[in-house]
Parts: C-alpha cells; sequence; structure tokens
C-alpha cells in the first residue's frame, strides 16, 4: 500500500471516530485525580511593637505548612472552600531587658471551623523569651521557640489530621513518625550534594528547625502520657540520632506500662553512647520504684 493510501485511510479512520476511541481508551487508563481540599485560612494579627508592623512571616508560614500537607490554599472568604483554619496570632510586650529593649510574648489560638464536626478542634501556644540570661535578639529567641513548637512546626499535618477525624494527639504522633520515617528513609548524600550551590543563601528553615522540633515533639509525647505513642518512641531509642534518643529515653519515662521495659534493657545493653545508657539504666530504677 503505497503512502498517499495509507494517508488516506488513517484519515477516514479519524472522521469515522477511531481516533476518538483510540483518546478514550486512554483517558480511562489515567488515574482519576481526586482535587485536594481547599482550606480557608483566616489570619488576625496583632503587635505591641512600633508601628504595629511584625516582622514574623506568619501568614506565608501558615500557607506553606498547609500546602506541604496537601490542601489548596485560600484568603479570599469568597472563594469556594472545604473548611476553615481560623488563626489569632498576638504579640505582646514582656519585661524589660535594656534601655528602650523588651521581651516579646507570642500567643497562638488556632482553630479548625469544618462543616462536619459538632465542635471545632483548638490549639493554643504561648512563647516567651528566657529572661534568665541577657539576650542580644529577644525577639529571634521567641520566634524560634514557635517555629520548633510541636503544635506549630507539625501544622499542615495536624490540620490533615483533624480534617480525617483523628485527635491532636493522634495527629502529632501520625506526624513525627512520618517525619522519622523519612529520615530513616532518606537516601545518603553524593558528592554532588555537597556542591556549593545558590541554595545555600537561602537555608530551608523547616529543615533548620527540625531536630529541636522533633526533640520537642518527643517531650510533648513523654508529657501526654498517651500509650499510643509508645511504640514510635520504642524506635527512637533505638535508630534516632544521639539527642532524640536521649529524649525518648526521658519521655519513655513518662510512661507506667510493662512493655517499656526491655525496650529500655536493650538500650542499657547495646546503645553506643553513655549517655543515652546511663538515662535507660536511671529510667529502669524509677520504673521498679513506683
Amino acid at each position: 500500500m503505497t503512502g498517499r493510501l495509507w494517508g488516506t485511510v488513517a484519515l477516514l479512520m479519524f472522521h469515522l471516530g477511531f481516533g476518538a476511541h483510540v483518546g478514550a481508551d486512554e483517558q480511562r487508563d489515567q488515574p482519576v485525580v481526586t482535587p485536594a481540599p481547599v482550606v480557608y485560612l483566616d489570619v488576625q494579627a496583632s503587635t505591641w511593637r512600633p508601628r504595629g508592623r511584625i516582622s514574623f512571616g506568619i501568614e506565608p508560614i501558615l500557607r506553606m505548612k498547609l500546602t506541604s500537607a496537601g490542601f489548596g490554599v485560600t484568603q479570599d472568604p469568597g472563594r469556594q472552600h472545604d473548611f476553615t483554619v481560623r488563626v489569632e496570632y498576638r504579640e505582646e510586650r514582656g519585661e524589660p531587658i535594656a534601655v528602650n529593649s523588651y521581651g516579646t510574648h507570642i500567643f497562638c489560638r488556632i482553630l479548625l471551623d469544618h462543616p462536619q464536626s459538632e465542635r471545632g478542634q483548638l490549639i493554643s501556644i504561648h512563647e516567651s523569651p528566657s529572661y534568665r540570661d541577657l539576650v542580644h535578639a529577644p525577639y529571634v529567641e521567641v520566634v524560634e521557640k514557635l517555629e520548633t513548637n510541636p503544635y506549630f512546626f507539625f501544622l499542615g499535618d495536624i490540620v490533615r489530621g483533624w480534617h480525617q477525624k483523628l485527635d491532636t494527639t493522634g495527629a502529632l504522633i501520625e506526624a513525627l513518625d512520618r517525619q522519622f520515617s523519612e529520615e530513616l528513609h532518606r537516601p545518603p548524600a553524593t558528592p554532588m550534594d555537597t556542591l556549593v550551590s545558590p541554595a545555600e543563601t537561602f537555608p530551608d528553615l523547616e529543615a533548620h528547625f527540625a531536630p529541636a522540633a522533633q526533640e520537642n515533639t518527643v517531650d510533648e509525647l513523654g508529657r501526654l502520657g498517651d500509650a499510643r505513642a509508645i511504640g514510635l518512641l520504642e524506635r527512637l531509642m533505638m535508630k534516632a540520632d544521639r539527642n532524640t534518643r536521649l529524649h525518648a529515653v526521658h519521655a519513655m519515662g513518662q510512661f507506667d506500662a510493662p512493655s517499656i521495659v526491655p525496650a529500655l534493657t536493650r538500650v542499657v545493653q547495646t546503645d553506643t553512647d553513655s549517655l543515652v545508657r546511663n538515662a535507660a539504666s536511671d529510667v529502669l530504677v524509677q520504673l521498679s520504684t513506683r
């Protein structure tokens, strides 16, 4: 068959709908993409600082956390959305530190307004600067405390948990578990990763605050004493970095469950760091006297 005849046949097949059927088959093979839930983010922010200017980028940071958690975000109340996250961010003047220099207290109240929830979920955060030592940048210090607060750092995960009808503590446990799993499966650095790049001028703040936020979250899970966290804390004691292992050991000491004794005993017997081993040994002694 000549090339011209092939072209005629192909044109007839197209007009008869063969091409359309092929396209429909290809479309049926494509996975159905479910649109991301849209969050209306309502932020009310205020400060005592001169001119009422807030140096901390509260709104873009909140948007980033929600977007990273898989949500579409809008701050237009007229746009259709699935639920609302209301944030009241307030900076209040604290104690004097030097002449014309004061500490700043940060209050952050986060409320979920979901049409399928009878009672909205609520988080209240209060961070204060340290007044024990003279600090050169008290505002930076208190902002860093907020950034590493478990409920603020993992806000996107917590809102996702709320959307899936999970309680705040359960969402916090899942968030820390996800972060730890990602660390374990992260590929090792290659020589290319160590090359100087323009990105080093703009560090990833999420990665910068992650270690401290992880340790603070471990401490919070110990304080909460929710038994759902025991399995995760056991894994952290065995496989996390040294500081997180130490925090996990102390957190496990807040639980009163027979199942934690074998895990702590393994730490005493196998951990490569003497400080971690000694901490686990002290926790075992405390448990034996209860």
